[in-house]
């Protein structure tokens, strides 16, 4: 490894989310960012635009894209295109299988498991607002599938792996709904003035709910 090699910033899988994305066609910075805010890329990976915006030019310099400076409808702008070596970064990248990250970060939940510290208000609130984001992110799904659906130059980005891994989506929003209508009933039957023992009882149908679900999977998969 050069010196100058290690003076470069270390990769992120938000760079490899761009070189994923030039490897399709070369775009600029704000195509790149429409993408990323846009695609199902911000179901699994939300990055704010000041990010994206950075990262083309940190692969410029890592020598994994190249760049354009042209002009667009009267506007300059800089067009980059992934090159060999940003190909044979992104494969890899691809083909890695170690330490998969799973975990997806939600801040509203971080609220509910901290909520003790707060108010029952404070739940309701938190609640009824993730309810109504989670039931209008149904509708915008519903949407863009059927866009997709009826057009094949959507259908065919990303082609077969989005089509199945929308289904993820799918399932997460679906639950998400679920869970925020059960939440939100368990949590209006409460109040600021409940003692220790009817949390702890609240809390422990509330467990018992969750293992039932869970053994119930658990039972319906033949190959576990």
């Amino acid at each position: 490894m050069t010196a100058s090699t290690q003076n470069l910033p270390k990769l992120t899988p938000t760079s490899y989310a761009l070189l994923g994305l030039l490897a399709r066609k070369p775009q600029s910075a704000y195509q790149l960012n429409a993408r990323m805010q846009h695609s199902l890329i911000r179901v699994y990976w939300p990055r704010v635009e000041s990010h994206v915006y950075s990262e083309p030019k940190k692969l410029l310099r890592h020598k994994m894209v190249s760049e354009e400076k042209c002009t667009h409808n009267g506007r300059n702008r800089t067009v980059y295109t992934i090159t060999a070596e940003g190909t044979r970064a992104l494969q890899s990248w691809l083909s890695d299988d170690a330490d998969l990250d799973l975990r997806m970060q939600a801040e509203f939940m971080l609220k509910l498991l901290l909520a003790d510290s707060g108010t029952v208000s404070n739940v309701n609130n938190t609640l009824e607002k993730s309810l109504d984001r989670t039931h209008q992110d149904l509708l915008e799904a519903i949407t863009g599938i059927k866009t997709i659906l009826a057009a094949e130059e959507y259908a065919i980005e990303g082609a077969p792996y989005n089509g199945i891994v929308v289904n993820l989506m799918a399932d997460i929003l679906i639950a998400r709904y679920r869970w925020g209508k059960f939440a939100l009933e368990t949590a209006q039957g409460m109040d600021d003035n409940l003692s220790t023992e009817e949390k702890v009882n609240i809390s422990k149908r509330a467990y018992a709910n969750a293992l039932e679900k869970l053994e119930e999977a658990q039972r319906s998969d033949p190959d576990q």
